[in-house]
């Protein structure tokens, strides 16, 4: 059903965050592969910030009405904290046991990367567990690669919920915001959207407030109207998914780049209305399996990606790392002897990934939320108690 006020869910978007965090997982991978050289596989990076402006509409949805005092702040920070920090921990202590592993059986010294060092350095293990390490605390991404996206998250909620309790989140604050990030992006990074441990905050911020524009936008949407049409809610549902494929596949890390958040707020604001078929087509099952599991797809696809290489040497008894020729004319080493044999590999990755997302969402993330619950619910007497007393 599509989400109407005092629902959390919006299924349409789940599905869409399902299939972004797969093609993130695509884009780490190397094969042999015609997926290698799609330009929508290679620009995949993007879709993170999908994610950020998803997360700030519905972040709004269910708790801009709710932070209008310092122990609401606390409760949103803890159920927050409660949502990220839990997989992101596990998977720490994964990264950390499987680089133990390769220090103790030697397995570095064939490999150009010691253990223990560059981004595995003791010191980084203490820098995200603070969740301290995607704000250019260190100069190359560390353990996890992919969490410097939720370092960046859990502050920029803590900003939004800030904000909230002590200003008010005025309209002109998210116009600053909207059009001052990209300019300061413009100014500071190199590779267009591509920056992550150095100004990947601003990036998140960035997306973040487009994404709370976007809440407010469709609360003042009127959907019976759009639901009406279903005709022409799908025709636009159609051109939107085009349109996203068209300008991920197209903008690189090109100062075009800098426009993917806009192009993402319009996709949130269509697909939010659920009114046309491609929406009941991402209500179906397994797109919604996917974004239920979109978090632990996108955290814990990383170790695969990097015990890959190993485990397929291991089973095949020999080294399958082979140049591939790209249409530039360059070699890039990558996994695989042919076509077959590299997108196999992207298909392993998936594969693993999906299984073990499967076995984090029950055994991790289900039990931290849950635990966060428990935690506010047992808070709440004690502030009405206290507040009774005084």
């Amino acid at each position: 059903m599509p989400a109407t006020s005092g629902t959390t869910r919006f299924e349409a978007l789940d599905s869409w965050r399902g299939l972004c965090a797969c093609l993130v997982v695509l884009f780490h991978v190397h094969g042999y592969s015609p997926l290698y050289t799609s330009t929508l596989v290679r620009n995949s990076y993007l879709f993170v910030d999908f994610f950020f402006v998803l997360s700030g509409f519905v972040i709004s949805w269910n708790y801009a009405a709710r932070l209008g005092s310092w122990p609401a702040v606390k409760r949103f920070l803890i159920l927050r904290a409660g949502r990220l920090y839990p997989l992101h921990l596990f998977m720490l202590l994964c990264l950390m046991a499987y680089e133990s592993v390769r220090f103790f059986h030697g397995l570095s010294q064939a490999s150009p990367y010691p253990t223990f060092s560059g981004g595995t350095q003791p010191l980084a293990v203490l820098t995200n567990m603070f969740l301290l390490h995607g704000l250019h605390v260190h100069d190359e991404l560390t353990w996890n690669g992919p969490s410097w996206s939720i370092s960046t998250e859990l502050w920029t909620y803590v900003i939004f919920a800030l904000v909230s309790a002590w200003l008010g989140m005025r309209n002109w604050m998210l116009l600053v915001a909207a059009l001052a990030a990209p300019l300061l992006l413009l100014h500071l990074s190199k590779t267009g959207m591509d920056t992550t441990y150095d100004y990947g905050l601003i990036r998140c911020v960035f997306g973040f407030a487009l994404g709370v524009v976007c809440f407010r936008v469709h609360a003042r949407w009127p959907h019976g109207a759009a639901h009406g049409k279903p005709v022409l809610m799908s025709t636009v549902e159609l051109l939107t998914v085009a349109a996203v494929v068209a300008f991920v596949s197209a903008v690189g890390t090109s100062p075009w780049s800098f426009l993917a958040p806009f192009v993402f707020s319009a996709a949130v604001l269509v697909f939010a209305v659920e009114g046309g078929i491609v929406s009941r087509l991402f209500r179906a099952r397994l797109l919604m399996w996917l974004g239920k599991l979109s978090y632990s797809i996108y955290l814990t696809h990383y170790i695969f990606v990097l015990v890959m290489p190993s485990v397929i040497k291991r089973v095949v008894q020999q080294d399958l790392s082979t140049p591939m020729p790209l249409p530039n004319g360059q070699y890039v080493l990558v996994l695989g002897r042919d076509n077959l044999e590299g997108t196999l590999v992207y298909v392993a990755v998936l594969a693993a990934t999906l299984a073990f997302s499967a076995f984090t969402y029950r055994w991790v993330e289900t039990p931290g939320r849950e635990w966060a619950r428990r935690w506010v619910s047992r808070e709440a007497p004690r502030a009405k108690v206290a507040a009774e007393r005084c």
